[in-house]
């Protein structure tokens, strides 16, 4: 046997002898380009365990070299285009282009409860006004404290998720 710099160099009898073929099988080996030579008759080790290895792997899943290599290829592409939409979903965030659901929902249960609570409060706000007055009168009336409740709900504040967000982050940081 030789030495070579970076692994063992071994000779076609031994590669045989390690995979349980013949001297044959492991020159056909090279010829379909399972394994590779560093010279006439001579095999690096680890390089030549490991390509035969993958080669093993590929033919128990029945797939080629081209579809292994797809498949890895792929596999970066996914992880790098989760990679890209995360950085963008924290940049929004950052950017407060984007909330969290539970500062949504804490923003959103605020609203909904003050909206609640204006609305409940209609009839005893406005009754003693409408005791004297004609149906239409108290149509209209109606109609302009419903419209004002509903302006109110939907006054978009961005500032009330920046408040909430501080709050959600002051809470995460205490527990």
């Amino acid at each position: 046997m030789s030495k070579k710099i970076d692994g063992v160099v071994v000779n076609t009898q031994a590669v045989a002898k390690m995979f349980g073929v013949t001297d044959r099988r492991v020159r056909q080996f090279v010829e379909e380009g399972i394994i590779g030579r560093v010279g006439h008759g001579r095999f690096d080790v680890v390089d030549t365990v490991n390509k035969y290895i993958t080669h093993l792997r590929m033919a128990q899943s029945q797939m080629d070299e081209n579809d292994v290599t797809e498949s890895l290829e792929y596999e970066r592409y996914l992880h790098e285009k989760a990679k890209r939409e995360k950085a963008e979903i924290e940049l929004a965030h950052i950017k407060g282009m984007m909330h969290s659901a539970v500062e949504v929902e804490k923003v959103m249960n605020n609203m909904l409860a003050s909206f609640r609570a204006r609305m409940l409060s209609l009839p005893s706000k406005i009754a003693p006004t409408l005791a004297d007055l004609e149906v239409a009168d108290i149509e209209k009336i109606i109609e302009a404290q419903v419209h004002e409740a509903l302006i109110e709900l939907s006054n978009y504040e961005p500032s009330s998720f920046k408040e909430v967000a501080e709050e959600v982050e002051g809470d995460d940081q205490e527990s």
